[in-house]
């Protein structure tokens, strides 16, 4: 971090799914521009999930990158799914910080089966990462951001929270519960100075995309199979992509959007 970018010295953010990809990449953005970090993570594989989640060596190996950037760093494995856990996270998060004034609700899930194959297990691995535990993050930090009347939460939908997918009803379901949760939370804290915002990514860069293709058997290039959506062709989103567009939704630049969706989809939204 260098003095003349110090776009958010003094302000704390707490990013779930936090120790790689998307999480990893938004934490790394915030703390090269001077915010402290706090990263959680849940730091085990789910059993319907057909591809490995993070470990605590990831974990430990992300704190140490964000540290190293000069700024404070803390994380913790969180399963956002639990509220007990939620609930200890966020007032560690305050209690080393002082207080919390961005929070980007990344943590998220995906497996993909036709519904007659959809077992109530996979349906809830799903639902309760990426809805049940935006809820629970959301309830328990904006508490604080209200007593500090200051706050900025992103919520990361999907593009399958603005249409419908093939094989993935648990997941389309739970991402347009994330928009839907994002508009109404936006109407309730306005009063309060704070601003809650969605980002849906298209199909992004990671290594989910090999576990889903081993899933269906998919012969040929996961990226390009799952993106067929996008208009842009031979060049691909990553989650830097996505953290820039969180770094401004967090900033002042964007201080009077509020229950608004961002899609970096590469205009597949656009096709309605």
């Amino acid at each position: 971090m260098t003095a003349g970018n110090q776009e958010f010295k003094d302000k704390t953010a707490l990013i779930t799914g936090g120790a790689r990809n998307i999480g990893l990449a938004i934490a790394k953005d915030l703390a090269s521009k001077g915010a402290a970090v706090a990263i959680v993570d849940i730091c085990r594989d789910l059993e319907t999930i057909p591809y490995s989640l993070s470990t605590t060596d990831d974990l430990d190996k992300s704190i140490a990158e964000l540290t190293a950037l000069g700024v404070k760093a803390i994380g913790e494995t969180c399963d956002v799914r639990d509220e007990n856990q939620v609930r200890s996270a966020v007032a560690g998060v305050i209690k080393a910080f002082g207080h919390l004034d961005i929070l980007v609700n990344n943590a998220g899930v995906i497996s993909l089966f036709p519904i007659n194959e959809l077992s109530a297990s996979a349906w809830n691995e799903v639902l309760d990462v990426c809805l049940k535990g935006t809820f629970f993050c959301c309830k328990h930090v904006v508490p604080q951001m209200v007593k500090q009347r200051y706050g900025k939460i992103v919520n990361i939908s999907s593009v399958a929270g603005l249409r419908g997918l093939g094989l993935s009803v648990h997941y389309a379901a739970a991402k347009h519960g994330v928009i839907g949760l994002t508009k109404a939370l936006a109407m309730e804290v306005a009063d309060h100075n704070i601003n809650v915002n969605a980002v849906c990514p298209g199909t992004v860069e990671s290594p989910m995309l090999d576990g889903l293709a081993f899933q269906v058997d998919l012969d040929g290039d996961p990226y390009e199979h799952f993106s067929q959506g996008h208009l842009f062709r031979g060049r691909h989103i990553t989650p830097l992509d996505i953290a820039n567009a969180v770094r401004w939704l967090v900033s002042d630049q964007s201080r009077f959007l509020t229950g608004t969706v961002i899609s970096i989809d590469a205009g597949w939204s656009a096709r309605g």
